[in-house]
């Protein structure tokens, strides 16, 4: 088997843009990976049609280790994110292809599995929030119609980001958002904070303690992911369990991290990280210093489905999260539903991703790209 050619579309979705890759082969399967990177999605369709295609074009899809090598570890620039998100996209789609010519799925080749189903908490639910009293209504809705257990939100986003409200206010209304998710769902119901790295240690380490009496499971980049110093003495002082890892992108980098103990929960990203393989590697390295598991998962149903694969045979495994605008794009773009219910994911014995994309709907759609800048 080998392949011979790569396509790639993008398709606007709620705030950001979804970008599908096709990877054929000359058996006539197929497999998908997904290269989603707001802001950024140009240069990664560039990267991955000017750089990864002539890499694996004539290639045999099952020679996973061999592209990761061609492509980055003898890559003399190291790559970032645009070129390791161009990565994994490929490598995902090459799983998948690998995964059907098996006839098994993609997680039976990584181990097997651990769990018949994984928690999975809700993401993107508040997106349309305006007010204390929408949070609270959108919140129960995940909880009451959706069934999720767990969700993560930026508690910070009603607050105004011109300079206009001090770090300690900033804090103050960002606690009052929390109070008012909490008062919304009870106390039986996990609760995750994404703080986009937006405060200073001083921030940071006055919100993780006014934060703890409504008990929230993880707080997650609180900090630039630059401030090792922070996050030093952050992780020592916290009650509550520090998050972070999405913005660093190789088992290598993530080293670091891992030593000094700069927080209690990694969080990979299958999309940005160069793809399954070496998301394995990050979860094994991970355990032996005794971290929990929790991949970063802001992506659509490819993304969400291949770091799947991983966390079914990670014994560190935590918690998955997972975008609710997902229900919407598997209606879309693919045949089947994913195997969500109550608040899992649940391990099924589909080959490869087990994912059934509807090409002609993919593909007659490519022009809804749309400009969306992260700032």
């Amino acid at each position: 088997m080998k392949i011979t050619d790569i396509k790639v579309y993008m398709h606007y979705s709620v705030w950001r843009n979804i970008v599908f890759v096709k990877v054929e082969t000359d058996e006539g399967i197929t497999g998908i990976g997904e290269a989603s990177l707001r802001s950024k999605e140009m240069p990664v369709k560039a990267a991955i049609l000017e750089h990864m295609k002539p890499l694996v074009v004539g290639r045999d899809p099952f020679d996973i280790e061999a592209f990761i090598n061609a492509s980055f570890i003898r890559d003399a620039w190291r790559n970032g994110v645009v070129f390791n998100t161009a990565i994994a996209a490929v490598e995902i789609a090459m799983w998948d292809i690998i995964g059907k010519k098996l006839g098994i799925p993609v997680f039976k080749m990584l181990g097997g599995k651990l769990y018949e189903r994984v928690p999975a908490y809700a993401n993107t639910w508040f997106m349309e929030c305006q007010s204390l009293d929408d949070y609270q209504k959108a919140a129960r809705h995940v909880v009451d119609d959706l069934g999720f257990r767990a969700m993560k939100w930026d508690p910070f986003k009603l607050v105004p980001k011109d300079g206009s409200v001090s770090e300690r206010k900033r804090v103050d209304l960002g606690i009052e958002n929390l109070r008012a998710v909490r008062e919304a769902v009870g106390p039986d119901v996990e609760l995750f904070l994404e703080l986009h790295g937006s405060l200073s240690y001083d921030g940071a380490l006055r919100y993780a303690r006014k934060c703890e009496k409504y008990d929230p499971g993880f707080i997650e980049e609180p900090m630039h992911p630059d401030n090792f110093a922070g996050y030093r003495k952050l992780c020592m002082q916290s009650p509550v369990a520090i998050a972070a890892g999405e913005r660093y992108f190789t088992r290598f980098q993530h080293r670091a991290l891992n030593e000094e103990g700069f927080y209690s929960i990694v969080q990979p990203d299958v999309t940005h990280c160069l793809g399954i393989l070496e998301l394995t590697k990050m979860a094994a390295a991970a355990d032996t210093y005794g971290l929990r598991f929790a991949p970063h998962n802001s992506g659509g149903p490819v993304g969400t489905m291949a770091t799947l694969m991983v966390d079914a045979s990670a014994p560190n495994f935590f918690c998955q999260e997972f975008s609710i605008e997902n229900f919407d794009l598997m209606k879309r773009f693919f045949r089947n539903d994913l195997p969500y219910r109550d608040g899992y994911l649940y391990l099924e014995d589909r080959p490869g991703l087990g994912l059934e994309p509807d090409w002609n709907e993919i593909e007659k759609e490519e022009y809804m790209y749309r400009q969306s800048y992260a700032f």
